[in-house]
């Protein structure tokens, strides 16, 4: 990797890492893994050892990974938002133009550094968590399901972060943060409903509601799906229905917004 792509990488993540929002949620996220082994720890300090303990540790710190998955979320969507936006509005973009890198580099050297930032929040909290939780229960309470949940909620960050700044390029922060908030749970809400139903009865019935619905089942990135594979992998419920359709989808329409954004920064007079 060449220097000006270690310098943007870089930039990006010390640009974000000051954000006062990411240092709240880092704090507050410390705090209250803390608290929870301190809790946890009090708990069991009378319970001993043993199989049972352990099995309940393993899902006590499942549940905690969920809470952790859905802040990811938040911290993802904030700072894809921001990461081209701030760049736009700081007047700061033309200096990163003028380096010897083309704008395509550019867009996903930004995404790479926005999305490293954010796997380093998501596995400092993983880690402390896995680490104190195991001896509040005195056992190593974090298992492979954990490990497999995690790899999938990254690939599930990135993609949030790519669609984040998708809209970031077409309209400023706060529309963009409320526009991709409103996308992502109306696409979550899609999902969970047309995902279980059979391709005949997903156009049975007609109304505002399945048109919508439809919209956003079938042109907008399942992100979901990644959402519900990684809490089915920690829960241990078995698998996704239809995964390989499920999988196919994502990955074309995430090609499109990914091909659209990037268009967007090639043509877009700054």
């Amino acid at each position: 990797m060449n220097s000006q792509y270690k310098a943007l990488i870089l930039d990006t993540i010390l640009k974000e890492a000051r954000s006062k929002t990411l240092i709240f949620i880092f704090l507050a996220t410390t705090a209250s893994i803390v608290l929870g082994h301190l809790v946890l720890s009090a708990m069991n300090s009378d319970m001993g050892q043993g199989a049972a303990l352990s099995m309940a540790g393993i899902d006590i710190l499942s549940m905690n990974f969920r809470i952790l998955n859905s802040i990811s979320f938040i911290i993802a969507l904030v700072f894809g938002v921001s990461v081209f936006r701030s760049d736009f509005e700081n007047n700061i973009i033309y200096q990163y133009l003028s380096f010897p890198i083309s704008r395509t580099e550019y867009f996903f050297l930004r995404v790479l550094g926005t999305w490293l930032l954010v796997f380093i929040y998501y596995a400092y909290a993983y880690a402390l968590s896995a680490i104190l939780f195991s001896f509040a229960f005195k056992s190593f309470v974090f298992s492979w399901s954990h490990l497999l949940s995690f790899g999938v909620l990254n690939l599930y960050l990135l993609l949030v972060i790519f669609i984040s700044i998708f809209f970031s390029l077409l309209m400023n922060k706060i529309g963009a943060l409320f526009v991709t908030f409103v996308c992502c749970v109306a696409s979550s809400v899609a999902y969970g409903t047309f995902s279980k139903l059979p391709l005949k009865e997903q156009f049975q019935d007609v109304s505002v509601f399945k048109v919508v619905g439809a919209f956003f089942y079938y042109l907008f990135p399942r992100i979901t799906f990644l959402d519900e594979l990684s809490s089915k992998i920690l829960s241990k419920e078995g698998m996704v229905e239809n995964v390989l359709q499920q999988a196919i989808h994502l990955v074309v329409i995430s090609v499109v917004f990914i091909f659209i954004a990037n268009y967007f920064v090639k043509k877009k007079d700054f």
